[in-house]
């Protein structure tokens, strides 16, 4: 479908510069989709890995907490499950690849609470470690779904571009630029037409 201009050389000479933009936009657009997909699919294969391994490692930080309850005189499990072995603060930063704003949050911990010491083994150490890096391995697992899921948004929305381009904006341009060429030539040849009759009269 044409656009809707003036078929006149200024519009024409206008819309063969937007040609050459949208052709150029398309390309980059494209590059761009071209490149993200591979990311994007190399970043399934991490996210598919880390999340087998943190599943792993969730389910034995259960069953080692299981086995020390098993264990361990219940009041003692009852306080220590209780107290605040460490107290955590979160915070967000935004960070970009291609571009692409992915939230990424951090653990930090700060230890300063503790059952007595006669109350702890190494085994409640151990747990309490353990614990610690099963957080900071999750918030990683969700740092990187939460970049497959904006990657995955971002690729949508370089297609719709890239074939709103390609399939509504350069074949309306290209048919509008046919049909001014079409305008112009015609004028052209009425001009010509029209001077040889002249030409023919005066004579």
């Amino acid at each position: 479908m044409k656009l809707k201009v003036n078929p006149n050389r200024m519009e024409l000479l206008k819309l063969r510069k937007r040609l050459l933009l949208a052709k150029r936009g398309h390309k980059l657009l494209k590059d761009k989709e071209e490149q993200l997909l591979i990311e994007f699919r190399s970043l399934i294969g991490k996210v598919r890995e880390e999340r087998k391994s943190v599943e792993e490692e969730i389910l034995q930080f259960y069953l080692d907490t299981l086995k020390m309850k098993g264990l361990i005189d219940e009041k003692i499990w009852n306080a220590f499950i209780e107290n605040d072995f460490f107290k955590a603060r979160f915070s967000q930063e935004t960070k970009r690849f291609f571009n692409i704003p992915v939230a990424k949050i951090y653990l930090h911990i700060s230890s300063d609470r503790f059952l007595p010491d006669y109350l702890l083994t190494p085994y409640h150490q151990y747990l309490s470690e353990k614990g610690k890096e099963v957080l900071k391995r999750l918030l990683n697992l969700a740092f990187l779904e939460n970049k497959l899921i904006c990657f995955a948004t971002e690729i949508e929305r370089t297609r719709r571009r890239v074939n709103a381009l390609e399939y509504v904006l350069i074949p309306n341009i290209e048919e509008t630029i046919r049909f001014i060429t079409f305008k112009l030539n015609e004028a052209e040849r009425s001009s010509l037409v029209m001077l040889k009759h002249i030409q023919l009269i005066s004579k």
